[in-house]
């Protein structure tokens, strides 16, 4: 069994709050595989259980995840998963993983930032939700992403996503955002 990667690693301190019966598939494993999902195309729930479904039995998966044996997830695991999941400490894990993939020599990183509606994310009617992603401008690497609170804009969610940041971000004043906003 192969060496586990450092994202798998990093997914693995994510709390999971099901409970003990039941549990088929590991947190860490699903988020995973939603991840490299979403990479290879996938937008939705939906998407994301096709393509586990289409790849989870390849032995290079099998290798990535650390197993010999895994069972394909139903539609409806992998949805309550993802829907269920706790954002908060996934983002904290995303941010530590992408730091540690990020050229840091470089000094004239430029930040973006762009604001989007997450693609099926509306449930029974409700709003959809809407997130502010930090991208490094030369590359297109995202940094950061922030969940715009309801009823709200891109401006509060840009204040908290700049003060959260690495210091190299923090150069901007009120100002200067005053100006990259209107």
């Amino acid at each position: 069994i192969g060496k586990r990667s450092k994202l798998l690693q990093l997914l693995a301190n994510i709390p999971d709050h099901r409970k003990g019966q039941g549990k088929l598939h590991k947190l860490e494993h699903i988020l995973f595989l939603s991840v490299i999902a979403q990479l290879m195309g996938a937008i939705n729930y939906k998407e994301i259980w096709v393509w586990i479904t289409k790849h989870i039995q390849e032995e290079k998966i099998k290798k990535l995840l650390g197993v010999e044996f895994i069972r394909t997830p139903s539609r409806s695991a992998v949805a309550e998963i993802l829907a269920e999941v706790n954002y908060v400490e996934l983002e904290k894990v995303f941010r530590i993983w992408i730091q540690g993939n990020i050229d840091k020599t470089d000094n004239l990183q430029q930040l973006a930032v762009d604001g989007k509606v997450m693609n099926g994310s509306s449930v029974n009617a409700n709003k959809s939700t809407e997130v502010l992603n930090a991208v490094l401008a030369n590359s297109g690497i995202i940094l950061a992403h922030k969940k715009i609170a309801d009823k709200s804009n891109e401006v509060p969610a840009l204040r908290e996503l700049i003060d959260e940041l690495d210091d190299n971000f923090k150069k901007i004043n009120d100002k200067e955002l005053k100006n990259h906003l209107s």
